[in-house]
């Protein structure tokens, strides 16, 4: 998300439960730094533009965007083809330390990522070693899916986001200290799923495409993935700095960020693919000076000039659900063809990215020779916003347009009346991954939009009447909606556009659903429980800025589904397992997972993707007065207890980690090895014990 709340694809960060829908904040930390002697700012040269307008509008841009949204510390690089225009940090690394952030200090880049990726399968494609239009179990032989159709998953649908993967495996996505092995643990997930729609059919944001696309690469090259984007893309881009967190970065070499008022650890993203590059704005200008030259960086080939177009050309031509087909995906770009400056009439590549604690956007101009990087720790400062807002100033100072567009008018179009099929169409319930809204027809001829959220309707916008120009709109509020056909699906389709933007955006906002029959008696008896995650290590940074309590529920109004945590409606398909049903293009209906009921020791345990989740109510007792072994099971899956409320005192030892909880799942205390914890007492309390495998930890309750 933006800062102001308007929809980006974007991220690779997890989509935030209830609890987490507020701002990941970070503490705006030290003053800005002025532009810094390796950045080239003179203009004494023959024939170069000057854009100090720029780096002043730019540098006032960034430090309001981190005072409003309290970013601790943001890089920006901007280039005009070889001559780097401008390079500068602001704020402070960490807010311990104080250390001024530096242009050499390095960010994660989350999913700008994504091009790297794109960038290695397109080298294997000039060798000769990869074609795009063949199946990935061509090249990555035990690649499985319960859909039979996975076998038509081509390479080219992993990098533009149509292969109908599920979504994203966020299980030890993010943490505190490095955890190998993810892509392998992501394809195990996958064999376990069902596609969620034929290859192909729409594109919609997709994680997992890339890292499946990371074990082509490995696969193909014989080299570990992180090994062959530094042989084979950093070095010879110079790109010296950049990096994959395979272990602990020397010190004050990375920023860290904030949340709720705590310097948080080096985030390490084990999705290296799909996100787990960490880079610096300046570095990031050597890629995209490659790029600029059609595939060459000092002399030296590193992509040929067809497959740099390639990866600008829009993939989306040939799917077949579409109906907001300004999106234009590449391969690796999210955008091929920009809105924002193709409304000024020039083409760009831009590829957004997010972590738990980064954003970045990198923006790529082959036309007009632009391109810019900015990246910061928080993902509310509007890394894509104020990328847009440097280039198109960029474009005034370089003579390539006459002035700034204008802003879109802040009057809506006229109301007029809207016939009963009108409002009878846009009636009724949507689903997304974020969960089920509904669209309420009331007595004056508007419409009510409202999200259910923690059992009942929260209001989203009110107000909504149509308009001339087709769409229903509110006074006041940033977001138009209206209905679109597309196969046999309805959408409710969103408008919306940044603060002072010069154009509209688009995307379906849900999928429209109706009533099903009523919920078999096997998942009834399951709504209202509660379960707790147990297969995350627990360095993630989930684990820090969320609970793993989750609870099944219902929607009353809307018979026939359930939701975990609030979020996608879920249609059960078997006693033990849902369905996909929904098809949402571009983004509100990425991460659609199928929920499975699994038996594990005569309980129900729940799999939602990558995560396992066990039952609270079947969790035993930690007697007091006794100390109690905890042995860890083959797995090594986190072990909870429950405390007896009578309990005053807590101590483990020989665990490698444990937390505690109070009794609505909310972390109290998180300690590594040994240690004592007071109870809250008068209440339950969990423990959760982390250990190896087999290993064993001692419960003492006093």
């Amino acid at each position: 998300m933006a800062a102001d709340d308007s929809p980006r694809v974007h991220d690779l960060a997890a989509p935030a439960s209830p609890r987490r829908r507020g701002v990941l904040q970070a503490a705006l930390a030290g003053s800005m730094l002025g532009p810094l002697a390796a950045c080239d700012n003179s203009d004494s040269g023959a024939g170069q533009v000057d854009y100090s307008a720029t780096i002043r509008d730019g540098q006032a841009a960034i430090v309001q965007a981190m005072g409003d949204t309290d970013t601790s510390s943001v890089s920006v690089a901007l280039i005009d083809g070889p001559r780097l225009v401008w390079q500068q940090a602001f704020g402070t690394i960490d807010d311990t330390s104080r250390q001024p952030a530096g242009v050499n200090t390095l960010y994660n880049i989350g999913s700008v990522s994504k091009v790297f990726v794109a960038l290695a399968v397109m080298i294997l494609v000039d060798r000769g070693q990869v074609d795009l239009d063949k199946p990935v179990d061509t090249y990555v032989h035990d690649f499985l899916m319960l859909s039979p159709e996975y076998a038509n998953v081509t390479v080219r649908m992993l990098l533009s986001h149509t292969s109908g993967f599920p979504g994203a495996n966020y299980n030890d996505i993010f943490s505190f200290q490095p955890l190998p092995g993810y892509a392998r643990r992501t394809q195990t997930v996958l064999a376990g799923e069902h596609l969620k729609h034929t290859p192909g059919e729409l594109a919609v944001y997709c994680n997992d495409g890339f890292t499946m696309a990371e074990r082509v690469v490995e696969a193909v090259s014989g080299k570990s993935y992180a090994v062959f984007v530094s042989q084979e893309i950093l070095q010879p881009l110079g790109m010296d700095l950049s990096r994959f967190p395979l272990a602990h970065y020397p010190a004050g070499s990375v920023a860290h960020a904030r949340f709720m008022g705590v310097d948080q650890g080096q985030e390490y993203v084990n999705a290296y693919g799909t996100g787990g590059l960490s880079s610096t704005p300046t570095e990031m200008m050597n890629l995209a000076l490659m790029f600029l030259q059609q595939g060459e960086f000092k002399g030296r080939r590193i992509l040929s000039a067809p497959a740099v177009a390639e990866m600008g050309r829009d993939q989306t031509t040939g799917v077949t659900l579409n109906p907001t087909p300004q999106w234009k995906w590449g391969l690796g770009w999210d955008n091929a063809d920009h809105p924002g400056l193709r409304a000024v009439g020039f083409a760009c590549w831009e590829k957004n990215g997010g972590t738990t604690f980064f954003g970045s956007d990198f923006f790529v101009m082959p036309e007009a020779g632009l391109a810019v990087m900015i990246t910061g720790t928080s993902l509310a400062y509007g890394a894509g916003a104020l990328a847009e807002r440097i280039l198109l100033h960029a474009l005034v100072d370089k003579r390539l347009l006459p002035q700034l567009p204008q802003a879109l008018p802040t009057t809506l179009s006229p109301a007029v009346t809207a016939s009963d099929a009108a409002l009878d169409a846009i009636a009724g319930y949507y689903g997304s991954f974020e969960g089920v809204s509904r669209a309420v027809k009331n007595g004056d001829g508007s419409v009510t939009l409202a999200r259910y959220e923690s059992g009942g309707w929260t209001t989203v916008a009110a107000g909504l009447r149509l308009r001339e120009d087709g769409w229903f709109s509110a006074e006041g509020s940033p977001r138009s909606f209206r209905i679109a056909d597309s196969g046999p699906y309805r959408y409710l389709i969103m408008r919306f556009a940044n603060k002072g933007s010069h154009y509209w955006n688009s995307m379906p906002y849900g999928q429209q659903i109706a009533a099903a029959p009523a919920l078999p008696a096997a998942w009834q008896g399951r709504v209202g429980k509660r379960w707790v995650l147990v297969n995350e290590h627990e360095s993630s940074t989930m684990l820090s800025t969320d609970s793993p309590g989750v609870v099944l529920s219902d929607i009353t109004e809307l018979p026939g589904y359930v939701q975990i945590d609030g979020r996608q409606p879920l249609l059960p398909d078997t006693d033990e397992r849902t369905r996909q049903f929904m098809k949402i293009p571009v983004n509100f209906g990425r991460d659609l997972y199928e929920l499975i009921v699994e038996s594990q020791g005569g309980e129900e345990w729940l799999v939602f993707g990558g995560y396992r989740y066990r039952p609270v109510g079947t969790i035993p007792t930690v007697p007091t007065g006794t100390t109690t072994a905890i042995v860890m099971g083959a797995e090594g899956y986190s072990e909870p207890r429950k405390l007896s409320t009578t309990a005053t005192a807590l101590t483990v030892a020989g665990a490698r980690a444990w937390r505690l909880y109070d009794d609505q799942w909310q972390a109290l205390k998180f300690v590594e090895g040994n240690g004592s914890a007071s109870l809250p007492g008068g209440s339950d309390a969990f423990v959760m014990i982390y250990g190896e495998p087999a290993s064993t930890a001692d419960i003492t309750l006093s």
